[in-house]
């Protein structure tokens, strides 16, 4: 082989190794994204000790006002307003299949709503209010990895959330402004905890 030949040879090579590097750096990022969240949306059934009656997420927001204090401001709204009750539901084929996704804002996050706002919802009279939020927070089974290609799910209050994972997997936020804290599973859905109270639009 001449020295022209292995010369056009070698730039061939490099022009190849180096498709295939910026090929594996673009795909890296959409792995991390997907295993992430596939990680907190679907996290196993035998990822969480349970202290619930039932095992469903129902059941975990009832404990949650006794052992999980973080939560309770939610898992009191929720009970208060008999939404709790629909998700004490299971498959009966499959008692483990994630029939709810439910963004559940800390207590921290409900007292960071502004104090005259969080007034307006806890008023009997704004019931409907206070029932539209907390639909916002509840998806119907899991978000998927094509939810999440999307950009957008959508909630049991009729209207989306956005939902973007950064390029390193390591956040994801709702809304732009919502941050995912973690997750635990209960038997029929994920409870995805949040650190901001999640407000639909028009409310």
């Amino acid at each position: 082989m001449n020295t022209q030949k292995i010369s056009n040879w070698l730039k061939r090579l490099a022009i190849t190794v180096a498709g295939i590097g910026a090929s594996t750096a673009v795909s890296y990022p959409v792995l991390a994204q997907f295993q992430y969240a596939s990680s907190i949306f679907s996290p196993p059934p035998s990822s969480y000790v349970s202290r619930s009656v039932d095992g469903t997420i129902a059941g975990e927001l009832d404990a949650a006002i006794k052992y999980y204090q973080e939560l309770s401001s939610f898992a009191e709204a929720m009970k208060e307003t008999g939404l709790n009750e629909t998700l004490r539901v299971k498959d009966a084929s499959d008692p483990n299949k994630i029939l709810f996704t439910v963004f559940a804002p800390t207590d921290e996050a409900f007292a960071a709503l502004p104090a005259e706002l969080r007034e307006q919802l806890f008023k009997p009279e704004n019931r409907d209010k206070l029932v539209k939020v907390l639909n916002y927070h509840v998806v119907r089974g899991k978000v998927t990895a094509t939810d999440l290609e999307a950009g957008v799910i959508q909630t049991t209050a009729n209207s989306p959330i956005e939902i973007r994972v950064n390029d390193l997997g390591d956040r994801i936020a709702l809304n732009d402004t919502t941050t995912v804290l973690s997750s635990r599973r209960a038997e029929n859905g994920a409870i995805v905890i949040i650190d901001r109270v999640l407000l639909p639009p028009n409310l």
